[in-house]
């Protein structure tokens, strides 16, 4: 009984240690797959990132110079009418 024990750990120990093997060797295969697919993707979102911090910038810069509007002279929304 014991025996059968000893055998199954070191059968276990033996598949876990070539599986472990097949992985390391799976993701040394895959270190870094970035192809030009994604060199694009990647230069598109730094490119659409860039634009949108400038045009972000450029709008508070122009939205300063303005003058703040006056609660007082700004025209109240039209009550709505009701159905009778």
């Amino acid at each position: 009984m014991v025996g059968a024990l000893v055998a199954l750990v070191a059968a276990g120990q033996a598949a876990s240690a070539t599986t472990l093997a097949a992985n390391e060797a799976a993701a040394q295969a895959m270190a870094f797959p970035v192809g030009p697919v994604g060199i694009t993707a990647v230069a598109l979102g730094f490119g659409g990132l860039i634009v949108g911090l400038l045009r972000h910038r450029r709008r508070e810069a122009g939205g300063a110079a303005l003058p703040a509007a006056n609660p007082s002279t700004t025209p109240e929304p039209a009550a709505p009418e009701r159905a009778a």
